[in-house]
């Protein structure tokens, strides 16, 4: 069976579609043709959800906005752990097509934007013919029934650390990939704002642990930060029990969080 791709003018008529027509599927690029569902409508030139707005705090970026684009509002316009999660996908010409509600929506395997925009706390925004409703990332499951990817909220955060990095086989995604992120806020010697995150089998992010990071005087001792790495490692073991993790992946993450904090000594 042939596979069919749809393409609406507006947001009013792709989620008219979308109520109407059953079993279809939204997508963004259609990069990942081996995930690409037997009916789709494409985001692709509906303009309301393709803009990037910048504010003073946060940008929305709707799901139809290319990496590239939001790439091209340079280093200094978006958080540095999301500039570098998106500058590390593929290749120019990938990052032209592939778009950021498609690199959040894809099923299965989280994609290398995911733990940038947990670590920032990113705010997804769902929208039907009637309402729209917000939710944190942290808490994404998946698009609900009948509505569609609206809005990405990317709250501009105060950092004086930021790590991202792409764990895995380059320029494919295997269930050894996985991203990383690390964000550090300091004042007066005293961490201020940790944030800790891991997506790629399963997601990994403890406010629990974040919050008892902060107050933590600098610089960090080498004793300080294996107590911490042991923390990290025992909350982290939890979160990926019966979970598809292998050790390797485990170690690595592990390896990325003791290096992070190694910076703040």
């Amino acid at each position: 069976m042939s596979k069919i791709v749809y393409y609406a003018k507006n947001t009013a008529e792709l989620l008219y579609q979308l109520k109407t027509n059953k079993g279809l599927e939204v997508v963004g690029g259609l990069t990942k043709v081996e995930t690409q569902p037997e009916k789709a409508i494409s985001v692709h030139g509906i303009s309301d959800l393709c803009q990037i707005v910048k504010h003073e705090r946060y940008i929305d970026i709707g799901p139809g906005a290319t990496l590239s684009d939001i790439l091209a509002m340079g280093k200094n316009h978006i958080p540095q752990v999301l500039y570098d999660a998106l500058d590390c996908i593929a290749n120019p010409i990938v990052r032209n097509i592939a778009t950021i509600g498609g690199n959040i929506c894809s099923p299965g395997q989280k994609l290398t934007s995911f733990a940038s925009l947990m670590a920032l706390d990113a705010k997804l925004e769902f929208k039907n013919q009637t309402e729209t409703i917000p939710e944190s990332i942290l808490n994404f499951k998946g698009v609900p029934q009948g509505y569609i990817l609206s809005n990405i909220k990317v709250p501009i955060v105060d950092e004086d650390l930021s790590i991202f990095r792409r764990i895995g086989p380059e320029h494919t995604i295997t269930d050894q990939s996985a991203s990383f992120a690390f964000i550090a806020s300091t004042e007066k010697n005293t961490i201020t704002n940790i944030r800790l995150a891991f997506a790629g089998p399963f997601t990994f992010r403890s406010k629990e642990f974040e919050s008892s990071i902060v107050g933590e005087k600098l610089p960090l001792t080498h004793k300080e930060i294996e107590k911490i790495l042991e923390q990290v490692k025992e909350e982290f073991r939890k979160a990926a029990t019966d979970k598809m993790v292998s050790d390797v992946v485990c170690q690595q993450f592990f390896n990325l969080t003791r290096y992070s904090f190694e910076q703040l000594t």
